[in-house]
């Protein structure tokens, strides 16, 4: 059943490819008002329901002490040796939606994500010898949130992400070429950055909402929030690769999704 699942979502995938493809000559709006119908239509196909596993229901889970990582286990659940023991140690239990999944994968991913990260800024690493490596999300967990990033025409990328908030700071002092650059780019030097946690990795990324005003109301420590980041390709905008972030990128929007 689980293996015949698969099998669908693969066909659906390849219909999506190939209807892109003929796509290719719309704009961006059109392609992703087109993506999105895709999407839903496959959503209502295997009655999946992304929403209710969105980075927020995430954050009131965890809070309310009910944090679940979710996976597709198949027809015949399984425990694993070990599993009890992550659950005491951490107080994060599983959700094995077994051979039907209520949401997608990429969702799956997304929500245990925000989990991991909360299991990261609050007890290091260590989870990380405990959980099940079916669960998905932990593959990926780790690497880079800004290589292989797909630029647009104009160089410019955009990204919205669910971050744990460390802290304020100053902004790093760039070399005076690179900052003639950036002010070229955001329209001024921004004096403030953001540190935050997002798959297991630490950021420091300018903001270019301090260029006008000050924040009006500060995250909590180790509070998940949505950080919308807008990222400059270096072969297009030409910084130097001294250049802190590299890739360059400043955060645009903050949603303390309260």
């Amino acid at each position: 059943m689980a293996t015949l699942s698969k099998i669908l979502v693969l066909c659906v995938g390849f219909a999506l490819s190939c209807n892109l493809w003929a796509q290719s000559q719309l704009t961006d709006c059109k392609k992703q008002s087109e993506l999105d119908s895709i999407i839903s239509e496959t959503e209502r196909h295997f009655g999946w329901n992304d929403d209710a596993y969105s980075a927020k229901i995430a954050k009131d889970k965890w809070q309310s002490g009910e944090a679940k990582l979710l996976l597709q286990g198949g027809i015949a659940p399984v425990v694993y040796v070990g599993q009890e023991q992550f659950t005491r140690k951490f107080g994060v239990d599983y959700e094995d939606f077994g051979c039907m999944a209520y949401c997608s994968d990429r969702q799956m991913s997304e929500y245990n994500t925000v989990i991991m990260d909360y299991l990261t800024a609050n007890y290091g690493s260590e989870w990380r010898k405990y959980v099940r490596k079916d669960v998905p999300g932990v593959d990926k967990y780790g690497t880079e949130a800004f290589k292989g990033m797909k630029y647009g025409e104009n160089g410019v990328a955009t990204i919205t992400l669910p971050v744990i908030y460390i802290a304020l700071g100053k902004a790093v002092e760039q070399s005076d070429k690179d900052e003639i650059v950036i002010k070229e780019l955001i329209g001024c030097t921004s004096s403030t950055s953001l540190e935050f946690l997002y798959r297991g990795n630490e950021y420091y990324i300018p903001l270019s909402l301090s260029c006008d005003s000050d924040i009006e109301v500060t995250p909590a420590e180790n509070e998940l929030i949505e950080v919308t980041i807008r990222v400059f390709n270096p072969k297009v905008f030409h910084y130097s690769k001294r250049t802190i972030p590299y890739p360059y990128c400043i955060v645009e929007s903050i949603n303390l999704l309260r």
